[in-house]
């Protein structure tokens, strides 16, 4: 235990991860930083679609990670399974498995009812953990209520062996995900940690699209009222779920980088639950692709990924400092993170232009070293017709922020409208769009940079820039 919790203090790659197979969900959702910090901790990764549950690859792994959800949240992550998929992924867990969920993918596990159920029928042949949620809420958001968005304090259970080497109170991301009605669980299930407060970089949900309001029952402070968890472990037959209703696999900066507890709590807890199998003998994960450039070399697609990608920060730099008008007035743009919109416009687009900048310049030093060696899996690999954003290759990665960025100059030249809730119009509003959520343009530049991190750490390398971006305080 002395040695893990040294390690678990310790700031940037490591090796501690390694001898384990672990996928991350990809027909929803948000996969890449899950992906990008299994990798640069030494585990072998593995984007795992509906397709590959279907194809029985779930036995190859020691865990499977669902992420945050896409632009339909829970509804977007289940679909693609069905109750076939659904299925098959609760009969793995209860073999041996090990479930991880973040946001939405710890709210399809749970004890649903109301709108939440009924946004997502076909999970009910997914529940693993007898837990309510504490934040329900109507079909807005998929039967949740949402606390809010920003960084939230959280208490750690101190003799909880997922807490060793780390403070007592840290800081996660919260992004509108579930909270844990722990005293109305089952005896089984186990909280490890609970929010306790808002911090300055956190807008509660209430306040998204008005002035600071008054009312002093808002959603977070009712449920750290209840006692409510963010985090817990429940046995699950042979296997276990580990559910957080944070996303300690996003960083504290702008575009969920910079890891700071949140990815020491994530690396611990996986190290603790996995302890026993890791070392065993594994089997080469395989995952299915679908590439769109199939006559093109690998060279060649990354080539042209570099130049995609070096285009996109130029043209992140020029957003940041165009004039969005009243697209980013009160009302019409909501408020995340504690920052207003027209200060979180320039922050967002210049870090996404830093990002596509980095990633860039990692990929062109991997083709100059050796691109033959380079994963073309991680290169071209299209969405499927199925999939709510999801894992995709870097050319599509690529893609996608300049279909986002030209969306939202066209949006830009309009008149501006006002939403009836924060997350409407979020394929038109130049704000949803551009940089205001991990699905965005600058969502997707950091994809990029952290699909080219799943690339680099395979090779034992990542650059000191890259390390800055990623991890706090380097």
């Amino acid at each position: 235990m002395g040695a893990l919790s040294q390690q678990t203090a310790a700031v940037g790659p490591s090796r501690r991860l390694a001898g384990l197979n672990i996928g991350v969900y990809g027909s929803g959702g948000a996969p890449w930083h899950h992906l990008a910090l299994l990798a640069v901790h030494g585990a072998e990764v593995a984007v795992v679609r509906a397709e590959d549950v279907a194809a029985g690859r779930l036995e190859d792994l020691d865990a499977l990670i669902v992420p945050g959800g896409g632009a339909t949240a829970m509804a977007g992550l289940v679909t693609p399974l069905g109750e076939a998929g659904a299925t098959a992924i609760r009969q793995w867990v209860e073999r041996g498995g090990t479930y991880v969920g973040s946001c939405a993918g710890s709210v399809i596990p749970v004890a649903l009812t109301g709108a939440a159920d009924a946004a997502v029928p076909a999970a009910r042949c997914l529940r693993l953990v007898n837990v309510p949620l504490a934040n329900t809420g109507d079909e807005t958001l998929g039967g949740l209520a949402s606390p809010g968005v920003g960084r939230i304090r959280v208490r750690l259970d101190g003799m909880h062996p997922f807490s060793a080497g780390l403070p007592e109170t840290i800081d996660l991301v919260h992004y509108n995900g579930p909270l844990f009605d722990v005293g109305r669980a089952s005896r089984e299930v186990e909280p490890f940690a609970w929010p306790v407060s808002a911090t300055d970089d956190f807008t509660h949900a209430e306040d998204f699209l008005a002035s600071r309001s008054t009312a002093s029952d808002k959603t977070l402070e009712r449920c750290i009222g209840l006692g409510a968890a963010t985090g817990v472990v429940a046995p699950v037959g042979a296997g276990r779920a580990l559910l957080f209703g944070s996303h300690p696999e996003f960083g504290l900066n702008a575009l969920g980088l910079g890891w700071a507890d949140g990815e020491k709590l994530l690396v611990r807890a996986l190290e603790v639950a996995l302890s026993e199998r890791a070392g065993s003998a594994k089997m080469p994960l395989t995952w299915r692709t679908r590439p769109t450039r199939r006559s093109a070399s690998t060279a060649a697609k990354a080539q042209d990924a570099v130049n995609s990608l070096s285009r996109a920060a130029e043209r992140f730099t020029a957003l940041a400092g165009a004039d969005a008008g009243e697209w980013l007035a009160p009302g019409i743009a909501a408020e995340f993170h504690g920052t207003p919109a027209p200060r979180a416009w320039q922050l967002e687009l210049s870090a996404a232009a830093e990002a596509c900048e980095a990633a860039a310049r990692d990929l062109a030093d991997i083709c100059e070293q050796d691109a033959l060696s380079i994963d073309a899996r991680w290169l071209d690999d299209a969405q499927r017709p199925d999939q709510d954003f999801g894992a995709m290759g870097l050319l599509q990665v690529a893609a996608k922020i300049h279909s986002q960025l030209d969306s939202a100059e066209r949006s830009l030249s309009l008149p501006p409208v006002r939403p009836a809730h924060a997350y409407d119009l979020f394929d038109s509003h130049p704000f949803h769009l551009a940089m205001g959520s991990y699905l965005s343009a600058a969502g997707m530049a950091a994809a990029a940079l952290l699909t080219v991190t799943v690339m680099t750490a395979g090779r034992g390398k990542l650059s000191a820039a890259t390390q800055r971006l990623l991890w706090k305080g380097t």
